[in-house]
């Protein structure tokens, strides 16, 4: 049988792609219409849309289980995933793994996939990771790579990076025993949490750079996400991860990591030192 991943050119979503074959999985990726699959690619590739029902056949026949991420730009789940999640529910699905987040609760996307999945009965395991370090070097890349900062609403709160190769990690173990994990859900976390202005000596440090960060309050923060046209659903995100980490919510730590696979996860300057080129300014 097959795993179909949804996202698999996310930060996390094409390390759960690489690590599902390096292990010698058959797996299927999905890519967006209009665009034309790889025919170099040495996995199934097929045209999928969560917006379009016609696509679903072609992503799930034949296919056991699931890496399901929601879209950012998709924020009305209800009417885009549930109904993918009740055309996997149809079928002779052993395992659906979805990407939440940690803290997740009512006013987040996240949650009503979670629900929609419990209502479903189709066996799945929740993985509810801590802030992405690769946020670093895609959401906010640009500000350090050009004006050497990193600019949020966050404060002084610290917060518990983890890297999305570690989120794949745990993706796998769950995809690939989905009777040791269905039922399950677990929260990720680095070993430690960082403030804002030790990421900044950390990118100063690997850079040879000066990178400082600047605080700024949520409705001028609010305002300039606006200004450069970014969706309303990713700017209300944005708003929310910040305020969580100025309340202290996203300093939590646990060793739900390394009791799953047995090592530690990557430190947060192992990470900035794997994703320096992303700063560079030399091409």
């Amino acid at each position: 049988m097959v795993t179909l991943v949804t996202g698999a050119t996310g930060s996390a979503g094409e390390h759960v792609l690489r690590q599902l074959i390096e292990a010698g999985e058959q797996v299927r990726s999905t890519v967006r219409p209009g665009l034309v699959p790889d025919p170099r690619t040495s996995h199934q590739t097929v045209v999928f849309d969560f917006a379009d029902q016609a696509t679903y056949a072609a992503a799930l026949d034949g296919v056991d289980r699931v890496f399901l991420m929601r879209p950012p730009a998709i924020s009305d789940v209800k009417r885009y995933l549930r109904p993918f999640i009740r055309a996997a529910a149809d079928r002779d699905m052993r395992q659906v793994v979805f990407l939440s987040l940690m803290g997740v609760n009512r006013v987040m996307p996240h949650w009503q996939v979670e629900r929609d999945l419990h209502d479903s009965r189709v066996p799945h395991t929740l993985v509810r990771p801590a802030f992405f370090t690769q946020n670093l070097s895609v959401a906010y890349r640009d500000d350090v790579r050009v004006n050497d900062r990193i600019r949020l609403p966050a404060g002084s709160g610290r917060t518990s990076f983890i890297d999305t190769r570690d989120v794949a990690a745990v993706i796998v173990l769950a995809l690939r025993d989905p009777e040791s994990h269905a039922g399950n859900a677990y929260t990720i976390t680095g070993a430690r949490a960082w403030s804002y202005s030790e990421v900044a000596a950390m990118l100063s440090a690997e850079l040879g750079r000066a990178v400082r960060y600047e605080t700024v309050g949520f409705l001028r923060y609010r305002k300039e996400l606006l200004a450069e046209g970014l969706p309303t659903a990713y700017v209300r995100v944005q708003l929310l991860i910040n305020a969580v980490a100025r309340l202290g919510l996203a300093a939590k730590t646990n060793g739900t990591f390394r009791q799953l696979t047995g090592r530690s996860p990557i430190t947060l300057p192992e990470s900035i030192h794997f994703l320096r080129d992303a700063w560079r300014r030399d091409p």
